[in-house]
């Protein structure tokens, strides 16, 4: 089970991010779980927003390059360990991790993960039969 993630490129410099926030806030986009990495030059924003198409289509509009990925969403139990049970089924199926980030959305309850991975299918019937679920999204969290 996959949901969309939007990706915008950002050059590595002061107030860019903000550009993206201020243009979301604007077209009243919910951001549920991010993430932002970085180079030397540019930097990656991967986020789960309520609504990925029209967040795409307002930062297109202010001329930022973005893209729409399927990645996974994972619930896991928010303890010591939650992870480590995920990235050892990850491993044991042979899945490769490209990236991932995490989310909760109240303490002592489920927390959420955010995982692109080499295999797809591999990744999910590992998981299933782990017990461990995905989530179709986190955006009604």
């Amino acid at each position: 089970m996959t949901t969309k993630q939007l990706s915008i490129f950002l050059e590595n410099k002061p107030g860019q991010l903000v550009r993206v926030t201020e243009t979301l806030k604007e077209a009243g986009i919910d951001i549920r779980a991010l993430s932002l990495a970085d180079t030397k030059d540019f930097g990656i924003v991967r986020m789960i927003v309520r609504d990925t198409e029209k967040a795409q289509a307002a930062m297109r509009e202010k001329g930022f390059m973005s893209t729409i990925t399927k990645v996974m969403c994972i619930g896991m139990d928010d303890h010591p360990g939650g992870l480590s049970a995920i990235t050892e089924v990850m491993a044991k199926a042979e899945v490769n991790i490209d990236y991932l980030y995490a989310c909760i959305t109240e303490i002592g309850k489920d927390a959420y993960i955010v995982m692109h991975v080499d295999d797809e299918d591999k990744a999910e019937a590992a998981l299933t039969a782990a017990g461990i679920h995905t989530v179709a999204s986190i955006t009604e969290l």
